[in-house]
């Protein structure tokens, strides 16, 4: 029945719950998991550095990611530049290095729990739809994501990740509270 099931994670407490669900699943029905994490252009250093630690991404990421925000707001400054605030994205490779690190963990936790053939993918662009595309590329029988992750209030106004997946997936999905 069960061949493929993919879970969105993004480190957050709904999406640990989702990965623990698919995990479950892999393991009974001996099906193949696959983790997959949109980079998280518009998280804040803050919200970055709780996904993370210095020994996870190693001093010269975690240095950059303790840093970034400050040295452009410096430039801004220096540059006369009237803006409030403005999120800054943090630099890819400080992306790239938290999302590795949120696999890690994810793949960790699916293994302890008897998965036998897992694959990651750390997709970019809106999440919504790199999770959406990556389903029907690895030909997912069943999405499993949390209903709330890291975001902000955006998704309160332009609607929820695991809201517009389930409207558009062929797939089975289910959300994990």
């Amino acid at each position: 029945m069960l061949q493929t099931i993919l879970v969105a994670t993004d480190g957050s407490d709904h999406a640990r719950k989702a990965v623990r669900l698919a995990s479950d699943l892999c393991a009974k029905y001996e099906a193949r998991l696959v983790l997959v994490h949109v980079l998280m252009n518009h998280a804040s250093s803050a919200t970055l550095t709780k996904l993370a630690s210095q020994r996870a991404l190693g001093k010269r990421l975690w240095d950059r990611l303790n840093s970034y925000e400050s040295e452009i707001y410096e430039a801004m400054a220096g540059a006369d530049a009237a803006a409030g605030f403005v999120p800054i994205p943090a630099p890819r490779e400080v992306l790239e290095g938290v999302a590795k690190v949120v696999l890690e963990r994810a793949e960790a936790q699916a293994a302890k729990a008897g998965v036998a053939r897992i694959d990651t993918r750390v997709a970019g662009g809106d999440p919504a739809d790199a999770i959406l595309d990556a389903a029907k590329t690895e030909k997912a029988d069943m999405i499993v994501l949390g209903s709330r992750g890291l975001g902000d209030l955006k998704g309160l106004f332009l609607g929820s990740v695991s809201h517009k997946v389930a409207a558009q997936s062929e797939a089975t999905c289910v959300t994990v509270k």
